[in-house]
């Protein structure tokens, strides 16, 4: 694999992992919407269901998430491997150094600390915010 056709799948990587993040932006508005408008009203059965299901979708953006991230961490290994044998030029050292220096860490991790916590505030949003949630609105009716 040369350092083109590396930094072309580095590339691909990025668009993949900037749809992961908005189709989780997609599904939690959607949950939230969800919950200000049925979930507010539902017994706790349809609650769990909801948040069962919200589980496994995110379990499974993360998962496909994590499974990105291992391929992007072979992508840094083959520019390492370049960088020793034949050398990079300035797009494939960027790259490589975006890696070294922990950029793509930073990304990564503050990824995951905001899955954290929107995943901890839908919780308490879906079991236990009753009583925040209150409009003026009636269900089914006008304000």
């Amino acid at each position: 694999m040369t350092e083109a056709d590396v930094i072309e799948q580095m590339v691909e990587y990025q668009d993949i992992l900037l749809n992961g993040v908005q189709v989780f932006f997609t599904v939690v508005s959607a949950y939230v919407v969800a919950v200000w408008v049925f979930l507010r009203h539902a017994g706790f059965g349809l609650r769990l269901f909801s948040f069962f299901f919200l589980t496994l979708v995110l379990a499974f953006l993360g998962r496909v998430a994590y499974g990105s991230q291992r391929i992007h961490d072979g992508f840094v290994q083959t520019l390492i491997e370049l960088d020793q044998t034949v050398g990079l030029s300035p797009t494939g050292q960027a790259a490589l150094d975006n890696a070294l220096t922990g950029v793509d860490e930073l990304i990564q991790n503050s990824m995951n600390g905001a899955l954290v916590v929107v995943y901890i505030a839908l919780f308490f949003l879906t079991f236990f915010a009753r009583s925040t949630l209150r409009s003026n609105a009636r269900p089914g009716g006008s304000a």
